[in-house]
């Protein structure tokens, strides 16, 4: 099974997008991409990965809806045998998403040369605006889309922060993918006329073509180049595009390096260069739970942009990974509340979910000898980063300290102070804490350094010394 996951998870694009639309996280352009990217994450973490991450009895209570398995009335009296003699003769194909689209690599050669002609308008004194690439959000209302490329210029009603641009920018780019046209064409077309986006461009690799789609009186009205194939960009007054330098071919066959694909006149309009450093988050405020449902709940921005992990597609120890452990993670969390567990429960097969439901009941029957175990693992780091790495004051911080029972993404954490930057290099000093444990990972916090957020909220919210 390995192998045939990490065939197909291959397919996936480097930056596939991961949007907030209508409340729901819609993954590379569809609802069906986000029903097979949770597949894939299940798959490689197990699906006590999903349990984890609601209420236990609410998937003992889809089992029986979806597949009339016994109904499990107390956790604490499940009949182990017969809920899996039942779940071993359950007759079921488990639905199997599929691709709607691949990776295409003229179209992200032709996405990259836009890109970086975007980006050099802010070269050579002209400072015509920020481009920025896909993967950042634009939020729309309580909508997170992530355009191909936006370039932003100031403007009332906008503001760029360190995590998503609020509000309109100048330009959007969106190139289409075979097989997810309808989402293109339909969904983003019109949230982006609907917030009043001026300038949209819908680029077709495979037709080669550029379909520039300009906001006029609360509408997009399709736009044409001149007789000499030039485009006059109506929201950057000076910028001139040529599209048809797009498709230049290189010499071995490559679209890349097409930069000159605009002319700027000398009085262009320029603007003052964009200010950054304010994050977007209110980290006063972070979500504390995934609000995960038998049906679809709705993620509210505020919520996603928090747990949306860098659009970073990874393959690790036979798991996928986006934005690392923490991001995949929160991912899972918001497609369960995208899909809801009824949706969920479809993708395998109910004896794979009772082992697993079995395997979480155990482990939670287990707790307090984990917890235990635990404990003298941070008693044992605690001594070797006294003797062999100058720790002068250390804690235990996070899930170890919570009265719940430790879960299947729980993390354990030591916070550290005053430990001398000479005795050992940052390398040195967490190889040394893998050598001590892999599972769980040790996480150090070095409480003298600059913590993010998060992390220093995981200290601020209680220690216990050791």
């Amino acid at each position: 099974m390995s192998s045939s996951l990490f065939d197909e998870y291959l397919q996936w694009e480097p930056r596939t997008k991961i949007e907030l639309i209508d409340g729901k996280v819609i993954i590379g352009k569809s609802l069906s991409h986000s029903r097979l990217l949770l597949s894939h994450i299940l798959r490689g973490w197990g699906l006590e990965a999903a349990i984890a991450l609601a209420p236990e009895q609410l998937w003992w209570q889809a089992l029986s809806i979806v597949f009339e398995a016994p109904v499990v009335q107390d956790l604490e009296d499940i009949d182990f045998e017969a809920i899996r003699t039942w779940a071993e003769t359950a007759e079921y194909e488990p639905e199997s998403p599929q691709f709607l689209s691949r990776w295409n690599r003229k179209r992200a050669d032709v996405r990259e040369s836009l890109f970086m002609a975007f980006f050099q308008l802010r070269e050579q004194n002209k400072e015509l605006g920020q481009a920025i690439g896909s993967a950042f959000v634009n939020r729309l209302g309580d909508d997170g889309l992530m355009p191909d490329i936006l370039f932003f210029r100031p403007q009332s009603g906008s503001h760029l922060f360190d995590y998503y641009l609020a509000g309109t920018a100048a330009v959007v780019v969106e190139f289409i993918t075979p097989g997810c046209e309808a989402h293109d064409w339909e969904v983003k077309r019109s949230l982006y006329q609907a917030a009043g986006v001026p300038e949209l461009w819908m680029v077709d690799t495979q037709k080669e073509e550029v379909k520039f789609l300009r906001w006029v009186d609360g509408t997009y009205e399709i736009q044409h180049p001149d007789a000499t194939g030039r485009y006059a960009v109506s929201s950057v007054p000076g910028l001139t595009f040529i599209p048809s330098r797009l498709w230049v071919v290189g010499e071995q066959g490559e679209y890349r390096g097409n930069w000159d694909l605009f002319e700027v006149a000398e009085d262009a309009s320029t603007v003052a260069r964009v200010p950054w450093g304010e994050s977007g988050i209110d980290w006063e405020r972070l979500p504390t739970q995934f609000l995960i449902g038998l049906e679809p709940t709705v993620v509210a921005f505020g919520d996603y942009l928090y747990w949306c992990p860098e659009s970073k597609f990874e393959y690790v120890d036979g798991k996928p990974w986006i934005g690392g452990k923490a991001g995949s993670r929160d991912l899972l969390g918001m497609l369960l509340m995208t899909l809801g567990v009824l949706d969920v429960i479809r993708l395998f097969h109910p004896q794979q979910w009772v082992e697993a439901l079995i395997k979480t009941r155990m482990a939670i029957l287990k707790a307090q000898a984990r917890k235990a175990a635990w404990w003298g693992l941070a008693h044992q780091a605690a001594k070797l980063l006294r003797a062999e790495h100058g720790a002068t004051r250390l804690a235990v911080a996070g899930d170890l300290l919570k009265p719940e029972p430790l879960t299947f993404w729980s993390e354990f954490y030591l916070v550290g102070w005053g430990m001398p930057s000479d005795q050992a290099s940052p390398l040195q000093l967490y190889t040394a804490l893998e050598q001590l444990s892999c599972d769980p990972e040790i996480n150090l916090l070095q409480a003298d350094d600059r913590l993010y957020p998060p992390e220093q909220q995981i200290v601020e919210a209680g220690v216990i010394e050791i």
